[in-house]
């Protein structure tokens, strides 16, 4: 009796920790010199605009700051975000498959990404 409580157990706690990645869908663009993110899946918010060479850390509530809040690595997803240059270089943290996205600030153009590092590119 007592093994099948465990087995019961054992399988619950499975299903309960292989839970599907949270939907993530941006639009970025460029307008001067401002990146763009506009949220429709995964976020707290529509709409964000950096300017700034900084790295900054992404979440769904906006930006995190993992040394003032170390309770935000329990977000949903964490994205890095950083430009230079011409370029923003995006790369996951957490709850997003992305490796090295790099994108090329294009004015007449506007980017697609989705959780699984998928990007669309069209012109406006």
């Amino acid at each position: 009796m007592k093994n099948i409580f465990l087995i019961l157990l054992c399988s619950f706690s499975a299903m309960a920790y292989s839970q599907k990645p949270t939907e993530l869908e941006w639009t970025i663009s460029f307008k001067k010199n401002h990146v763009i993110f506009e949220c429709s899946k995964g976020c707290n918010y529509s709409y964000l605009s950096f300017d700034a060479y900084k790295k900054v850390v992404l979440n769904e509530n906006a930006m995190a700051n993992l040394e003032k809040n170390p309770d935000e690595e329990n977000s949903n997803f964490l994205v890095q975000y950083s430009k230079k240059g011409n370029q923003i270089n995006l790369e996951g943290i957490k709850g997003v498959d992305w490796k090295n996205i790099t994108l090329t600030r294009d004015l007449k153009s506007k980017y697609y990404i989705n959780q699984t590092g998928e990007i669309r590119k069209t012109t406006l």
